[in-house]
């Protein structure tokens, strides 16, 4: 089985850096670009085979993080999963964005995979089904970081302006940020420039570098950025939060041998149990998994037919 495969010069050598690290960060500027301006970021190759006796099984996370930071989120927990099921070796991987990581759901590529909530509730159409969750659903909103000298003080005020997101199919970071501006009376089709910048760190780095009047992210990338980037994140504050979803999920491909699924379902709910769990929960940002279904993320359906009705105007 086949493994798939940001007063200034350190903000540009941020990014430099990050662009060496296939980060995919990028900064579009405004001339000749639409309203809503896609990133072009990097593809990354699948693997090629594995000569073992293992069964491999392929497992995606969405863009949480750079895909260099999301392996030494993520590696500790395959590990363990391949420490505790005999036979098996569970093969992370990281995509380049978040049209990347979709294509591969579609695809069928992920044999186990952590999405948001958006593509967890749309996976099940793609032949997956929801096993487990993240607790801690008061994480998963929408944040709003500006500078500390910007001008901007209510929503009224980025008329005309530039918003940056990680990608338009990021709930947290996107979806949910759009549908609160509407709600505050922004047109946010007609009377903001969105810009999608491809990752979390992006977007927030677009906020400080002055490139967005706001940069839009999620509670534990920006605690991430806080941690990883103190000089930059003092420049910043949060001015503005969401209300709350539901938290990200873990889903299974429909052909995978139910018996795996129960045993990588009560592994990871189990977790919290033993101090080494806890140490990978705590790595991933979590404090515990806990069992679900689809019918749990049904609220996010309806959210979307929220969102689909009244800022993209579907009819």
């Amino acid at each position: 089985m086949q493994q798939p495969n940001p007063a200034k010069p350190r903000a540009a050598a941020l990014l430099k850096a990050a662009s060496h690290a296939g980060i995919g960060i990028c900064l579009v500027l405004l001339a000749g670009c639409g309203r809503e301006e896609p990133v072009q970021a990097p593809r990354y190759a699948d693997r090629p085979p594995v000569a073992d006796s293992l069964t491999h099984y392929i497992f995606t996370v969405h863009p949480l993080h750079n895909p260099q930071l999301l392996h030494q989120k993520f590696q500790p927990l395959m590990q363990y999963l391949d420490s505790r099921i005999a036979g098996v070796q569970f093969d992370l991987d990281a995509s380049s964005d978040y049209a990347d990581y979709e294509r591969k759901l579609r695809e069928g590529k992920s044999h186990f995979s952590l999405p948001n909530p958006y593509h967890a509730a749309l996976a099940r159409d793609w032949g997956y089904h929801v096993i487990a969750k993240m607790s801690n659903d008061t994480l998963f909103r929408g944040v709003f970081v500006v500078r500390k000298d910007s001008p901007v003080r209510e929503p009224a005020d980025l008329r005309g302006k530039v918003v940056s997101y990680p990608a338009p199919t990021a709930l947290a970071a996107a979806m949910m940020p759009q549908l609160y501006l509407q709600d505050h009376g922004i047109d946010v089709e007609t009377e903001l420039t969105n810009r999608y910048v491809g990752t979390h760190n992006s977007a927030i780095m677009n906020a400080y570098l002055g490139q967005s009047a706001v940069g839009v992210t999620w509670p534990v990338a920006w605690k991430s950025f806080q941690q990883a980037n103190p000089k930059e994140a003092a420049e910043l504050y949060v001015i503005w939060q969401t209300p709350t979803l539901i938290q990200n999920a873990i889903i299974a491909r429909n052909d995978v041998p139910p018996d795996l699924t129960e045993k990588v379902r009560q592994l990871l709910v189990g977790l919290q149990d033993t101090p080494a769990g806890r140490e990978i929960l705590a790595r991933i940002d979590t404090s515990s998994f806990e069992t679900a279904d689809d019918q749990r993320f049904d609220v996010v359906l309806a959210f979307l037919k929220e969102f689909r009705t009244r800022v993209k105007k579907e009819k």
